[in-house]
């Protein structure tokens, strides 16, 4: 089983092939993408359903 980073998005839904800007401000979220960076580069992006919620 493979483990990727997790980046919850806030009020964006990003598909496949999509290029969009990524505002990170949250200490978990800026961790997981220096993860993404230091490994093979894949990060897994979630719609966040309360934006609310950290």
């Amino acid at each position: 089983m493979t483990s990727l980073p997790l980046l919850p998005l806030r009020d964006i839904v990003v598909f496949p092939g999509m290029v969009v800007p990524l505002f990170v401000g949250r200490e978990k979220s800026v961790a997981a993408l220096e993860a993404a960076m230091a490994g093979d580069k894949d990060i897994f992006l979630l719609a966040q359903l309360d934006p609310g919620c950290d």
